[in-house]
Formats: structure tokens, sequence, C-alpha cells
């Protein structure tokens, strides 16, 4: 249940171009994450109209447009649950898979602040 602990780290310090290409992708990233942000807080009291004007329908129908707000149930594992009362099976039957996480964070470097 260990994950990876080793980094592998790129360190671009004399490598203007492949420096400039970075700074320039992350803040193309970080405007557009900006603009998705504001879009949500546009769009969430829009979809709370829609569902007060439902009412307790499950399907309202416009000209042109159909909108589902179902009632349902969702069915989810409780691994911890498991883990704490058969660990014998939570063991047996638990996998560890390798994968790679991409994030973008602002940092301070020699005083100065980045925000790309």
């Amino acid at each position: 249940m260990n994950g990876v602990t080793d980094y592998e780290v790129m360190d671009l310090a004399g490598k203007e171009a492949d420096l400039d290409r970075l700074c320039d992708l992350t803040a193309r990233i970080n405007s557009y994450k900006k603009e998705i942000k504001r879009l949500e807080k546009l769009k969430e009291p829009i979809e709370k109209s829609i569902k007060e004007l439902l009412e307790n329908s499950d399907i309202g129908i416009t000209v042109g447009y159909q909108v589902d707000y179902k009632r349902g149930t969702t069915h989810r594992f409780n691994s911890e649950k498991l883990k704490e009362e058969k660990p014998d099976i939570f063991e047996r039957y638990y996998e560890e898979r390798p994968l790679r996480r991409f994030s973008i964070k602002r940092i301070e470097t020699a005083g100065e602040e980045f925000d790309f």
C-alpha cells in the first residue's frame, strides 16, 4: 500500500526555450481554469432556477430541449469498512496500480512569486 516516493525532477535552468514554453503553456492552462471557474459560477444559478421550475418533475420538455432531473440512487463500495471488518479479504483483493498525476501550482523562488 505504499505509493511512489522518489520523484524525477527536471531542472530547466539553462534551457531557456523549454522554460519559456513551459511558462507559456502553464499560463494558458491557468487562464482556462479561471475561465472555467467563472463560467461554472454563472451556470450554477441557472441550473438552480431550472430545477426550481421543474419542482418535483423528473423531466421538463420545451421547444428544442428536454431537461432531465431524475431521482436515483448510487451504489458505492465501502473499502474502508471491508478493510476494518475483513482485513484478510481486503488484502487479498487490494491492488496498487501505477499512475501519473498532473498538477500545476504557484511557487515562490528567491523571494519572487511566479503566477503562471
